[in-house]
């Protein structure tokens, strides 16, 4: 803990009141800037109520747990290498995951697999349960489904028309014989779970405390990242990035990072707020006081009326004293009483500032005997500490010579478990020569047996004959079979030629039939540079935020063919050929990219509409009154916002037309209001278009325009040329009739090969038939020469296994071994004894040492206590002095100028004046009647003034003045405290920052470095830097640089500069670099390799497994569909290959025994080809 310690300069003289200096305290003299004592660093600990973090982090600054020391940056920069796993003899570490069994849940109905201590790569194809594994794992470790991503009920888990499911996972255990094995049952019709432990029902907090105690951080992204949070993890912000980082890092031993980290953001909030409160009220205070300030001259004029009021009459009472009081000797008098004014304040502040040094001197030496206390605390501490090291190296020693005991007792068990072994074993080989000479006489008999009836092999050779010649008729079969599939194939490949020639007419008539293709093709001949633009834009539609519409052009229909030139004269080139966006952002990316980029000049508008753009002339029923079918855009097929585009640059819906003139009332026409108001101007009929214009001049009356509208160039869709369709048709027609023709064929050969089958099956059945029967005498005449062998053999080894010496010389010799070793054993077990008596005394001595320095300590944090509570008053007395010695230095200087101009005054004064001053002064210094220098400044007013000022200053005024001086005392005094408030918080955050933030950038360093160099192994750069704010520690964060052209510079990786390919790479080699400072014993990643080139798979795949086969590397799991051919393999990793369907044999999951069956299967099918060769 941090002691105040105070700082003085050595003591100078000042006229002859100079106190002794003090042997332990150095005193302030009356001249010494006392201003410079200051404190060289706050206590950790504080006694302010208000100051919550001081106390929170007074209490840490004593927890064992908390380790390194602010300053052990060497000790975390260790921590942070790889350091060796405690590994068991599977090569497991403690928290690891050595099996999974998940029943009725998601995809499967059940699975049961063991994966690896190191990196486990399971692969599969998609859809086949590769992330049901891994929502197994999460669920059965305790974690609410929502941190998978995916629904937040876990009855969803629950395979599809199954009601129940479980999910056991086992857990590597520490320093326990059996895992820990935690299974969750889950039930499809209600969200609760039931647990179990060791077998054993159980809690959910029971699961999490075992979780936690191994640091399994499951809802850490770094460290566990299912699929469904990848895109989660991707666009993670840097501060949350930050956040997550130092979760990893938890396990270490370089300190709680997050804890520290949520203090400073939750304390950094509480100083900003503080300090906006001390800023509020020292803004209010300085406020009242400027109101104070700006009429202090009119209250004291004020209050020195009144006083000269009261006085004039006692200093004009004597006329001889009068006459002294002339204006110029006033002038006079009044610099010499000021500077006795002076005097007599800077005499007080000088006593002041003595009493003042001298309560900081005994302050402090108050403190002395309260320190040396805590110093022989912590003496005896150190002392106490020195003692149980030296007894835990006693206790070491014992533990390791018992050790060695007991290395030799199990040695000692060992060699007699070994003879013991020796003496059954000797005892079971004669029991097995017994029954194997009772086997072999048996045997022997069996075999005579049948040596005496020897088999007829008479017909052998017949059998040979004629299955030789069925086979040959096979043969026969066989080329006529080879025959017809000659034919089969010929009219195979015709018919292919046939019905590829057939798709190509059709694929030629169905783009005949295509509307859209053939006005595109139709608008590349008009406008080829438009045309090019549409593609452009169709390519990118997903730079665009809504949809930008083609050309009129290519997007509008007309539904009757009627009225097709009518609408197409309609409507202006360019506009027929202008490209529509629907907000400013797309037209602004359009012209950027078109008209900028490619230099195109195209037509791209960006419209806006109004209701009064798009009202009708009349309505449809006016319309048809007057004769015609319609308006103009009626007709039109096209979306809405180019319909809208229409009206507001063609009007066509204020143009009516008909097919015919039969029905159009003119008349009616010119008479409708729409006429009258001169709204109506155009309107069509058949293929005349009618135009009225009217005379500005005279009775303004109207005139008629006709003109004949061409026949339609654009929107004729139905014009095909029928001859080519009818060409194109008939050659259709003929494809499928030669097709036909070759099928007939195909029938034709169906029979002849069936009855070749026939035929076929029938000799293969003869010859199974002659085989059996070659194979039975085969059979019998191996047996009985392969009985003769045997006999031989048997009667010879019978003869060895009766020429057999017995065991019993042997089962002696190892007994007394047993007897020997057992001797040497009760020695070594009395050794084992003592030796955990001494351990248990050196055991129970540390334990009393232990208390013994926990209560030193104890008393040590009582006295440091007491300690903060004076270091405060001696705070607050040395501020009261360093004020005191302000003012006093600000006297003095004030005193010393009044006298200089008092002494200049007096030298420029004449000598009549100065006669009647020393008259004067001898007269006050006889009567002692001294005026004040508020009574000759009074004096002097009343004969310039006579009195006629502050006329206007009411009581009020003097009563507001009061009330808002005493409101600034009492603000200064809340001020003063709030400010102790404030400097103890902001102390107790540097305190804290001082431990985080060099710990954190020894993590940032170290994942950079790793970052670093897996970029450099891609011909790229990579780094991680740490942001820092002024203020807010939430706004701390990690930034991530990448370069991944050698022409770029170091970027920062957003979603907007790099490629999702270029982020989803520094993704996974983040979580690498993470994964090499974790000690979280395993981690797991879910596709994160989408979106990146075989190339880059390929060395992400060969830096994981170097990362994570080494043998400080923890488990992970890598989920991946993808398997590029050729990749690294480690004899650490394991793949797990998932085989998932509804017709899989629960019992075909091996893959190593397919594998196995697979070899020997093709091992025998060489053979029997081999055998059938020979034979025929």
């Amino acid at each position: 803990m941090a002691r105040r310690t105070l700082k003085r300069r050595a003591p100078s003289t000042d006229e002859d009141d100079s106190p002794p200096t003090n042997k332990t305290t150095r005193q302030v003299s009356d001249d010494e800037d006392i201003g410079t004592t200051s404190l060289s660093q706050r206590d950790e600990g504080t006694n302010d109520d208000d100051n919550e973090l001081a106390e929170n982090d007074e209490d840490e600054s004593d927890d064992a747990d908390v380790k390194p020391t602010i300053m052990d940056q060497e000790y975390v920069a260790e921590a942070l290498q790889p350091q060796e796993r405690q590994r068991d003899a599977d090569n497991f570490i403690p928290g690891s995951i050595t099996r999974v069994v998940l029943h009725n849940f998601l995809t499967y109905d059940h699975v049961d697999f063991c994966p690896g201590p190191y990196l486990n790569m399971i692969i599969g194809p998609n859809g086949t349960g590769k992330s049901t594994i891994v929502c197994g794992i999460a669920l059965g470790l305790g974690a609410g489904p929502k941190i998978l991503g995916r629904s937040s009920d876990v009855n969803a888990f629950v395979k599809q028309d199954k009601t129940q499911g479980y999910i056991e996972i086992h857990l590597k255990a520490k320093n326990r014989h059996h895992n820990h094995v935690i299974k969750r049952s889950i039930n499809s019709t209600d969200k609760q779970s039931k647990y179990e432990v060791d077998g054993e029902p159980s809690r959910l907090e029971v699961i999490k405390e075992i979780v936690s105690s191994y640091g399994i951080q499951i809802g850490n992204l770094c460290s566990f990242l299912p699929q469904d949070k990848v895109s989660q993890f991707a666009q993670m912000s840097p501060s949350t990035l930050l956040l997550e980082t130092q979760k990893v890092a938890e396990g270490t031993g370089i300190g709680n990072l997050t804890e520290w980290h949520k203090k400073l953001i939750e304390s950094g909030k509480t100083l900003n707020e503080a300090e906006n409160d001390l800023n509020s009220m020292i803004k209010d205070r300085n406020d009242l006081e400027e109101m104070n300030k700006s009429q202090e001259r009119e209250i004291e004029r004020y209050r020195a009326r009144k006083s000269i009021e009261k006085k004039v009459g006692i200093l004009f009472v004597d006329y001889t004293i009068l006459t002294f009081f002339q204006i110029d000797l006033l002038n006079l008098m009044i610099p010499f009483s000021r500077y006795s004014q002076s005097k007599t304040q800077y005499d007080q502040a000088k006593a002041n500032r003595k009493r003042l040094n001298e309560n900081v001197i005994k302050i402090e030496r108050e403190n002395l005997p309260l320190k040396q206390k805590i110093s022989d605390f912590e003496k005896l501490i150190k002392e106490s500490e020195d003692k149980r090291k030296d007894n835990e190296e006693d206790i070491q020693r014992k533990r390791q010579e018992m050790k060695e005991v007991g290395k030799q007792l199990e040695q000692f068990v060992k060699h007699t478990e070994d003879a013991t072994s020796k003496i059954e074993d000797a005892e079971r080989a004669d029991q097995r020569r017994l029954e194997s000479i009772d086997s072999a006489k048996q045997k022997i008999a069996a075999l005579e047996n049948t040596i005496a009836d020897p088999p007829n092999e008479e017909g052998l050779r017949e059998f040979e004959d004629q299955i030789r010649t069925i086979r040959q008729s096979i043969s026969e079969l066989h080329e006529f079979g080879k025959k017809y599939q000659d034919i089969r194939r010929e009219v195979a490949s015709e018919k292919q030629e046939i019905y590829h020639e057939q798709s190509r007419y059709e694929r030629i008539l169905l783009s005949m039939d295509n509307v859209r293709q053939r006005r595109y093709e139709k608008f590349r001949s008009f406008d080829e540079t438009t045309a090019r633009t549409v593609e452009i834009i169709n390519k990118n539609k997903d730079k665009f935020q809504e949809k930008v519409y083609d050309p009129a052009f290519l997007e509008v229909k007309v539904k009757d063919q009627s009225y097709a030139a009518a609408i197409e004269s309609l409507i202006n080139y360019n506009v027929m050929k202008t490209i529509l966006c629907q907000n400013q952002e797309d037209y602004d990316i359009a012209t950027k990219q078109i008209i900028d980029k490619y230099k195109f000049r195209v037509n791209i508008v960006q419209p806006v509409f109004s209701s009064r753009d798009t009202e009708p002339l009349m309505t449809r029923e006016e319309i048809r009154q007057l004769g015609f079918d319609g308006f103009a855009i009626d007709f039109i097929d096209a979306p809405e916002f180019i319909i809208n585009y229409l009206k507001k640059s063609c009007f066509l819906h204020k143009i009516p037309v008909a097919k015919t003139a039969d029905q159009v009332n003119l008349k009616a026409i010119e008479e409708s209001s729409a006429f009258k108001k001169r709204e109506l101007r155009r309107y069509l009929i058949g293929t005349e278009s009618h135009s009225y214009n009217w005379s500005r001049y005279g009775k303004q009356a109207a005139s008629t325009t006709t003109t004949f509208v061409r026949p339609s160039r654009v929107f004729n869709d139905t014009n095909a040329d029928i001859e080519e369709r009818q060409e194109l048709e008939a050659r259709i027609e003929e494809y499928k009739r030669r097709a036909s023709e070759q099928d007939q064929k195909i029938e034709e050969l169906i029979p002849k090969e069936k009855d070749l089958h026939v035929q076929e099956r029938t000799y293969k059945g003869e010859i199974q038939r002659l085989d059996e029967q070659k194979s039975e005498i085969q059979r019998k005449r191996q047996e009985y020469f392969k009985a003769q062998a045997t006999l031989h053999s048997t009667k010879k080894n019978l003869q060895k296994l009766e020429n057999m010496p017995s065991s019993a010389a042997e089962k002696q010799k190892y007994k007394t071994l047993i007897c020997k070793i057992t001797k040497q054993r009760i020695d070594e077990v009395e050794t084992y004894t003592e030796l955990v008596k001494e351990l248990t005394q050196l055991i129970e001595k540390s334990e009393l040492l232990v208390l013994e320095e926990v209560q030193y300590d104890a008393n040590r944090r009582s006295l440091n206590g007491y300690l903060n509570g004076y270091n405060i008053t001696l705070s607050e007395a040395s501020r009261e002095l360093s004020q005191a010695d302000e003012h006093y230095k600000s006297v003095k200087a004030e005193s010393t100028r009044y006298l200089k101009i008092a002494q200049n005054e007096l030298a420029q004064a004449s000598e009549e004046l100065r006669n009647d001053f020393v008259k004067f002064r001898e007269r006050v210094s006889q009567t002692g009647d001294e005026q004040s220098l508020e009574e000759l400044e009074d004096a002097l007013a009343v004969e310039k003034t006579n009195l006629e000022m502050n006329s206007n200053v009411s009581a009020s005024i003097i009563e507001m003045f009061e009330h808002r001086k005493k409101v600034i005392e009492e603000q200064t005094q809340k001020i003063k405290k709030k400010q102790i408030q404030f400097d103890n918080l902001k102390a107790s955050i540097d305190r804290i920052r001082s431990k985080w933030e060099p710990t954190l950038l020894k993590l940032i360093m170290a994942v950079s470095e790793r970052f670093s160099k897996a970029f450099e192994r891609f011909g790229c750069a990579g780094e991680v830097k740490l942001f820092r704010h002024a203020t807010d520690y939430a706004q701390w964060a990690i930034e991530i640089y990448v370069k991944f052209r050698e022409t770029e510079n170091l970027e920062l990786l957003t979603h907007q500069r790099q490629s999702g390919g270029e982020r989803s790479l520094s993704t996974i080699l983040y979580l690498m670099s993470l994964t090499e400072l974790s000690k979280s014993p395993f981690s797991l990643v879910d596709e994160i390799n989408q979106g990146m080139d075989s190339r880059a798979e390929r060395l992400v795949h060969n830096q994981m497994v170097q990362v994570t086969c080494r043998d400080y590397s923890s488990q992970y799991f890598l989920i991946t569909p993808k398997l590029l051919p050729n990749l690294t393999y480690h004899p650490k990793m394991k793949v797990l290959c998932v085989n998932n369907g509804e017709w899989l044999d629960e019992k075909r999951g091996n893959l190593k025994l397919l594998l196995k069956e697979h070899k020997d299967a093709n091992a025998g099918i060489a053979n029997g080809t081999q055998t059938l060769q020979a034979a025929v």
